[in-house]
């Protein structure tokens, strides 16, 4: 909260100062003013009798939506020299709407307190303050188009029509919109002429901000983390497999597991879903799946031995334990909660630590096989990534189990392990582990093709097929 304060403490005296001293006093044009702007403007030390209004208070002391409409449709025409802000009105000729000096300060102080405002613990936006800030800098650019060609003709030259352009060409290379923009700008102005020049705007400066880096929402995604899922998979990842990059150290419950286990369990991690399992050799209630990791040299292997039995989220454990859904171990079975009953703490389920259970409670049963996806999506570890990202951007998954063919458990993939960092370690793992050159480009193989013998089924040797093979070689077997 101090960082707000400081924030609206900040900018209310930038905005009392440039009053002051950045302001002018404009009057207004009776027969090019539109009636409904003429509400919108402020007098702030300037004689508001004879129709004067000061330019810097007028954009800054508006909502931003109102400023953008200022800025699109206000205009007059008849230029003169500026004056200062305490002037006597008889001084005062019909001049710019808006004086260059005050859109330029405008322009500054706005762009600076867009960049330090984005991110705050509050609400403060950036879709309407670029808007603004390339209706702006449209206005600077037609005003000085206007003194080099002279023109007087509202009908030749009009510098709405580049705030408008300005705003199109500064949200769009901020935010690398260009079909969705140009349909939303098009409703803004109501008038499709426009909607050619928007939208080759839009699309150079995409293309020019592409140039030096992504968009300001996909470096915001990657500085969070954030596992959002790309358009298409690379080429690079039809060489892994499933096996390679699911996360074996794999967190797993009991379809009837101990409270204390299961509270434990939740405590210790953050994961969104556990799969429901039948461990063959013990009945703890839940663990974890401990396996062979890329990279290890001996490692030890585990077998699983646990069969799968369903998948079933957090936010329904959590809610089972909120709600005091267990019983003694042999106790008769309690009524089954609705759906409703299930749901009714979304979107924000309680937190596990919120929960208060005593001792008699954790030595209970909570019953995991009737709230728990019975029939999961699930995967071969030896599935290609390629197909694993397909199913998750197809289907939107947040979870993939990964079973071999007897149907136990392996490991569980997520959208973090389809992120494109995590799977170029994988990569690099991988090839320092064999001590191979995995997915040669197919320039190179066109140079230098990889000989392949073909072997007959029942003489093939297994540890040949896990040798990871070029996308063209791959797809002759």
């Amino acid at each position: 909260m101090m960082e707000v304060a400081l924030i609206g403490i900040v900018i209310s005296t930038l905005g009392y100062v440039s009053i002051n001293t950045a302001g002018h006093c404009v009057r207004w044009n009776k027969n090019g003013t539109e009636k409904e702007l003429r509400g919108l403007m402020k007098s702030w030390y300037c004689p508001e009798k004879d129709h004067l209004y000061n330019d810097y208070g007028t954009l800054a002391f508006n909502s931003q939506e109102n400023s953008i409409k200022m800025l699109f449709h206000h205009f007059n025409f008849t230029s003169s020299n500026s004056n200062s802000t305490n002037c006597a009105a008889k001084d005062l000729p019909l001049k710019p709407t808006y004086m260059p000096l005050t859109l330029v300060l405008f322009l500054v102080t706005l762009f600076l307190t867009a960049c330090w405002t984005y991110g705050i613990g509050v609400p403060s936006g950036l879709f309407v303050p670029c808007l603004l800030i390339g209706a702006t800098y449209g206005r600077i650019f037609a005003y000085g188009y206007q003194q080099i060609f002279k023109f007087t003709d509202p009908s030749l030259f009009y510098p709405g029509t580049y705030a408008l352009i300005g705003a199109a060409a500064f949200l769009g290379g901020v935010v690398r919109m260009t079909i969705s923009l140009t349909v939303i700008l098009i409703e803004t102005t109501r008038n499709i002429s426009y909607g050619l020049p928007i939208m080759l705007t839009l699309m150079v400066a995409k293309w020019v901000g592409d140039i030096f880096n992504k968009g300001l929402y996909d470096i915001h995604i990657e500085l969070k983390h954030w596992p959002l899922l790309e358009w298409e998979a690379e080429p690079l990842w039809e060489t892994l497999r499933a096996s390679d990059i699911m996360k074996s150290n794999l967190e797993w419950l009991n379809p009837h597991p101990n409270v204390g286990r299961v509270v434990e369990i939740l405590k210790r991690t953050k994961h969104s879903a556990f799969p429901v399992c039948v461990y063959t050799d013990s009945s703890q209630g839940g663990g974890t799946l401990r396996r062979k990791q890329i990279g290890t040299t001996n490692p030890v292997h585990v077998r699983s031995q646990l069969r799968l039995q369903g998948l079933i989220l957090r936010s329904q454990i959590v809610t089972l334990l909120k709600k005091e859904h267990y019983s003694d171990p042999g106790a008769p079975e309690l009524p089954d909660l609705t759906h409703s009953e299930l749901t009714e703490f979304y979107p924000r389920y309680p937190d596990i630590d919120d929960i208060t259970l005593t001792i008699s409670d954790q030595n209970k049963v909570v019953d995991c096989s009737k709230y728990m996806n019975p029939c999961p999506y699930t995967v071969s570890p030896h599935a290609p990534i390629t197909k694993v990202f397909t199913l998750f951007r197809s289907l939107g998954l947040r979870h993939l189990i990964v079973v071999n063919n007897k149907g136990e458990v392996e490991g569980i993939i997520t959208r973090a392990e389809l992120q494109e960092h995590h799977i170029e370690i994988v990569y690099k793992a991988k090839v320092e582990t064999q001590g191979t050159v995995l997915a040669s480009s197919r320039a190179d193989l066109s140079v230098n093709p990889v000989p392949i013998t073909i072997q007959h089924s029942a003489t093939l040797n297994p540890e040949y097929l896990q040798l990871p093979l070029p996308p063209r070689t791959l797809r002759t077997f």
